[in-house]
């Protein structure tokens, strides 16, 4: 009587165990993952060390239009305006610390635009 032959490598351990193993690597990738998310934390001060500057600081920033913002940055105790976006940026000036830009709602004493030529100059009324 002759023995059947035995396949080899076509049994239910020969497909588990490779399936297992991927389901365990993965497990540790994600687990892996989710850890250095939270070892981030703990990390990032040290990381960010070397760049922060007690002088220099943007202080308020708004926006103009769709590309462009005007900041208000700060260096040491002086504060400039900057206008970035667009073509280029722009450094505007700094800003005096006497000066205080006037609330849009308050009303104002200067006319905005010079009187029209032609026209008679009015006089304030008292």
């Amino acid at each position: 009587m002759a023995t059947p032959p035995v396949a080899t490598g076509l049994g239910a351990g020969s497909f588990v165990a490779p399936v297992i193993t991927c389901i365990v690597a993965f497990a540790v990738v994600i687990g892996l993952i989710f850890l250095s998310r939270y070892g981030l934390k703990f990390v990032e001060p040290y990381l960010l060390k070397g760049r922060q500057t007690r002088d220099l600081a943007v202080m308020e920033s708004v926006a103009v239009d769709q590309r462009r913002r005007v900041s208000v940055i700060r260096y040491g105790q002086k504060k400039g305006l900057i206008l970035t976006g667009g073509g280029n940026d722009v450094f505007m000036g700094w800003v005096d610390e006497g000066q205080t830009p006037t609330h849009p709602d308050a009303p104002q004493t200067a006319p905005l635009a010079p009187p029209l030529p032609g026209l008679p100059k009015r006089s304030p009324q008292p």
